[in-house]
């Protein structure tokens, strides 16, 4: 019976010798859920992004597409794809393109498309046999939808439910709030012409000047709208802004910009090669002054309008620099740092449509 009772203790089971590692298998296998938006926040591809959501229900309802979860997220460029005759998502820091399919009312022969804008990751879209005007989600496929605006705009801007159109040196806004039926136009009257606009923690900030044609003098301006009224009322702060103390060349334009809450002018010093100053606005000496760094974010501009700021230090991106898309597909890069100015062709060297920045992680 001894005997019996040694071998018995000496052969254990099978099944009972192979729970430990099961046991630990499982365990290596398990994530607590609150680490998988944190997984999620350090990921720079929106592929693995889809791929981990897409790994069973609980992470997808732990992973909507938020500026949290998308933190790391490269800016990417919505560039034509002539093969499928829709559009592509090109990853600059991969030189990589995801396919990617618009919401069916964006969808249309890449010869005849409307005109996009970026806000984020959001684009609105109007025009050419389209009768109304959109802004879309591209992650979500949100939309929300206006009256096409009285006119053509070169710029657009969303400050909370308002939506803001307006030309270069015009003196007139466009603006409709969100789920309006018309769109509202006021004036500045016959004193300044606008030259740009930003929004700052809610707060529209416009550049203006007295001359269309020449202008040598510029002001920054508080922007104050009325639902019931017609009129821009403008509450101009410091002095003039001499084109002659920054240095700007004939014929060139100035823009503004913001960077973490902080209100940036651009000005164009060179052409050949592209050179650029940076301004900071210094509200309490109501001036501006001169920077030769942005603390490593890097600024993203649609032409010379701005459209984003990323960092410091954002995966994919070089820090203290300004980014550029181009009228012939193109997109460039300017260092504050070295001076440097570079070109990159996004798809096809001889794509004649405009690429648009997306930012993933701008919801």
């Amino acid at each position: 019976m001894a005997a019996a009772d040694r071998r018995g203790s000496s052969s254990p089971p099978p099944t009972t010798s192979s729970l430990p590692d099961a046991a630990a298998t499982a365990s290596s296998a398990y994530f607590p859920p609150e680490l998988i938006p944190h997984i999620a926040s350090r990921l720079t591809s929106l592929q693995d992004f889809f791929a981990l959501r897409a790994a069973c229900r609980a992470y997808r309802a732990l992973l909507p597409p938020t500026a949290a979860n998308l933190a790391c997220q490269a800016p990417l460029l919505l560039v034509p794809h002539l093969a499928s005759e829709s559009h592509a998502l090109f990853h600059p820091p991969l030189r990589r393109l995801h396919r990617f399919r618009l919401p069916n009312r964006l969808t249309a022969d890449v010869h005849s498309l409307p005109r996009f804008h970026s806000l984020g990751c959001r684009l609105t879209f109007y025009g050419r046999g389209h009768d109304d005007f959109r802004i879309v989600h591209l992650l979500t496929g949100e939309q929300a939808c206006l009256p096409n605006p009285p006119q053509n705009f070169a710029n657009i801007l969303i400050s909370g439910d308002l939506v803001l159109t307006w030309n270069y040196m015009a003196r007139n806004i466009h603006y409709c709030r969100l789920g309006a039926a018309v769109w509202r136009v006021a004036s500045m009257g016959e004193e300044y012409f606008l030259e740009d606009m930003v929004c700052v923690n809610g707060t529209l900030y416009a550049l203006v000047t007295e001359s269309q044609d020449l202008a040598e003098t510029y002001r920054l301006a508080v922007v104050n709208l009325s639902d019931s009224g017609d009129s821009v009322e403008l509450a101009l702060l410091g002095g003039n802004l001499d084109t002659r103390d920054v240095c700007l060349p004939e014929g060139s334009d100035l823009c503004l910009a913001v960077c973490r809450g902080e209100l940036l002018l651009l000005n164009a010093v060179g052409f050949n090669p592209r050179m650029y100053d940076v301004f900071r606005w210094k509200a309490e000496e109501a001036k501006w002054m001169k920077i030769s760094s942005i603390g490593g974010c890097t600024l993203f501009f649609e032409g010379f309008y701005f459209i984003g700021c990323l960092g410091p230090d954002h995966p994919g991106i070089r820090g203290d620099c300004l980014y550029f898309t181009e009228r012939d597909g193109r997109w460039a890069e300017y260092s504050l740092v070295d001076k440097s100015f570079r070109e990159f062709a996004a798809v096809d060297p001889n794509l004649v449509e405009p690429v648009i920045w997306v930012f993933p992680n701008m919801c």
